[in-house]
């Protein structure tokens, strides 16, 4: 087993990058009031504001996909989770799967985050060349893999399921109603 503070620790920060995943998806993709972020007093705010949203989400999912040991020093990562604890062989099964499917989504953020997001590949900038790609829909299965698999970890460490924090679409629709009466 693992001890629980180092469970809830990471599964609190697989819940930030799904928080901050949702923020974008929110504000940018799933927005009803899109034509009022895209208004020409606004638009070069809101898609500096997008670009950060989505370069930060995107740094939150390589990071929890960082060798578990890395230049002597733990990385709080997936594959430390998996590998360090002494599970049961059904979660270790189950996590196995899981990690399995989330490696495949992180493995396209890898290069972005390794030359642009935490780097600053001189070739790559220049080149203008676009990292970070996945198809529609992965990321969606991304986070659900993720949040199996914090739920997992957090039921056999803690004794109890842990869910990931859902009130993201509530601050943005919040958000939206100010701003946009602000407008009328």
């Amino acid at each position: 087993m693992m001890d629980k503070e180092t469970v809830e620790i990471f599964c609190s920060h697989c819940d930030w990058a799904h928080q901050s995943w949702l923020m974008r998806k929110h504000l940018y993709d799933e927005n009803p009031y899109k034509e009022a972020i895209k208004h020409a007093h606004h638009a070069y705010f809101f898609s500096r504001l997008e670009k950060i949203l989505q370069e930060y989400w995107m740094h939150e999912v390589s990071k929890l996909h960082d060798p578990a040991h890395q230049n002597g020093f733990d990385n709080l990562s997936v594959e430390y989770i998996f590998k360090s604890g002494a599970w049961s062989q059904e979660v270790k099964d189950k996590l196995r799967v899981l990690n399995k499917k989330m490696n495949k989504f992180a493995q396209n953020l890898k290069p972005a985050r390794n030359k642009l997001l935490s780097h600053k590949d001189k070739n790559v900038i220049l080149s203008g060349a676009t990292l970070g790609c996945f198809d529609e829909g992965e990321d969606i299965m991304y986070f659900e893999a993720l949040s199996e698999f914090a739920n997992e970890v957090h039921l056999a460490a803690v004794g109890t399921p842990y869910m990931f924090d859902d009130l993201t679409q509530n601050d943005v629709a919040c958000f939206m109603s100010t701003f946009t009466r602000g407008l009328a």
